[in-house]
């Protein structure tokens, strides 16, 4: 298992290294250092990002993220429970469930901005909600629907309900909920920063990257890039290493 898992990370590695050595070669062959910086150019923008409070603006994202996917749980949470308490309620909330995951973000950012461009702040909020929702709804969903033989067996089981709940209900539930919550933050990084940028909010990446566009700073752009890779990259890990322990 370990020798397998090694082959696999120098894969990964020898693929990573191939594709900066690709983009130096087409680098070099374009001599363009304003389209094109060199590798070491890109290292030293991400280091100026990084020195200018670049940190704190990646915190501030996962922070808004953070937000509204704990609102699309509460959300959810409360509709699972209308959903068992009235049966039919499912028959409304599905249909706008679809809508939500087949409207185009860009459009609704492009809208909202038009709407309520006094409030632009608020947008990549709305817009994020639109696109983490129903994700963490299925996530939910799945998660509360306990297997019936699993429920039936239990009920054959001495031990107060509490105890069942703890020790059963509430692991079941949390597995699928826990990956829901990893997949939504790596989904939430990407939308929140497009819908920043499409809506042009004041101190946030979305905005650093708007200005870098128009002063051609394709060091900038790359920079920050790469560093939001690297942050998806590392939540699709802990991901990957959530469903084994998970067996999910």
């Amino acid at each position: 298992m370990k020798s397998s898992s090694y082959k696999h990370l120098i894969i990964s590695i020898s693929s990573i290294v191939g594709i900066i050595v690709l983009y130096e070669v087409f680098a070099l062959v374009n001599k363009n250092d304003m389209f094109f910086p060199s590798f070491i150019d890109i290292i030293k923008g991400i280091g100026n990002i990084i020195s200018n409070k670049g940190i704190l603006l990646l915190l501030k994202t996962l922070l808004k993220i953070l937000i509204v996917i704990g609102v699309s749980f509460i959300i959810s949470l409360l509709i699972c429970f209308i959903n068992y308490v009235f049966k039919y309620n499912v028959d409304i909330v599905n249909p706008i469930i679809f809508i939500i995951k087949a409207v185009p973000f860009a459009i609704v950012s492009v809208y909202l901005y038009i709407l309520l461009f006094e409030t632009k702040e608020i947008i990549p909020y709305i817009v994020s909600f639109l696109v983490i929702f129903p994700i963490v709804y299925d996530g939910v969903k799945h998660g509360l629907s306990i297997n019936r033989d699993i429920i039936d067996e239990l009920s054959l089981i001495d031990g107060s309900k509490r105890m069942k709940y703890e020790k059963v209900y509430l692991p079941l539930a949390l597995s699928p909920m826990l990956i829901t919550f990893m997949q939504s933050l790596s989904l939430g990084i990407k939308v929140m920063v497009m819908s920043e940028y499409i809506c042009g909010v004041s101190k946030s990446i979305g905005e650093i990257i708007n200005d870098a566009k128009l002063t051609l700073d394709f060091t900038l752009i790359l920079g920050w890039l790469i560093l939001l890779v690297l942050i998806i990259v590392i939540f699709d890990l802990i991901l990957g290493i959530l469903k084994k322990k998970l067996d999910y």
